[in-house]
């Protein structure tokens, strides 16, 4: 049996050999993950000590991704938390402080992003909203140079609060307005829940049809 502790910021991890070997292969290119390990309560017995582990959920299935890099770059207070987030299969998520920069091994794939969205901290202590853009290189299709608008501004907390996020959390959310495939527009909305300047629980969109929940478990230790 295991239990979580919250992630210890800073430190850094080289893991993707154990993510292989934990989480195993499979033949199916994408999304097995997220369809072969329901419950992801059950992976428990497969997890190693001392990994973090990223929840995910899709359309109701969730599974777990493990981190293999952390690095915090920059100074304070201008410093950017990058993380890779992989899955045994191959998938991987690159989040730059809680937003996906890229994602690979997925049916939609982002492959390259080019953005400076506002700090956290500036969009909380800010009275009206920010907007921004980002440019990105989106498969398939070779959609390179992509341009989304994003109006980022503070969000009131839900009614209901998701698993694990505290009420003392900060809410933030994205209006984006991008074009799918076909080239029509494409506008949707993303939340963020924010501690301590980190995001705890995000819902954030790859393409209209991958639409993401992201909450950070921590490190996994063995319970006594």
């Amino acid at each position: 049996m295991f239990r979580f502790k919250r992630p210890v910021q800073g430190r850094f991890f080289l893991l993707l050999g154990v993510v292989l070997s934990v989480l195993g292969c499979r033949s199916n290119p994408t999304y097995d993950t997220l369809t072969t390990l329901l419950p992801w309560q059950k992976q428990f017995a497969q997890v190693q000590p001392e990994v973090e582990y990223l929840w995910v959920s899709l359309g109701g299935r969730a599974t777990v991704m493990a981190l293999g890099e952390r690095s915090l770059v920059g100074v304070a207070p201008n410093v950017a938390r990058h993380e890779y987030w992989y899955t045994g299969q191959g998938e991987m998520l690159y989040l730059r402080n809680g937003r996906i920069q890229e994602a690979k091994g997925f049916t939609k794939e982002w492959r390259g992003q080019t953005s400076s969205p506002p700090d956290w901290s500036d969009v909380l202590q800010s009275n009206r909203a920010i907007s921004w853009r980002r440019q990105l290189d989106v498969l398939p299709g070779f959609r390179y140079n992509l341009i989304d608008h994003l109006t980022t501004y503070k969000l009131p907390a839900p009614k209901q609060l998701p698993e694990q996020v505290q009420h003392t959390a900060a809410w933030v959310g994205d209006s984006v307005e991008s074009k799918n495939e076909n080239g029509r527009a494409w506008r949707f909305e993303q939340r963020f829940a924010i501690e301590n300047g980190v995001v705890v629980y995000s819902e954030q969109c790859l393409a209209p049809d991958l639409c993401v929940k992201l909450r950070p478990l921590g490190v996994v230790v063995p319970a006594k």
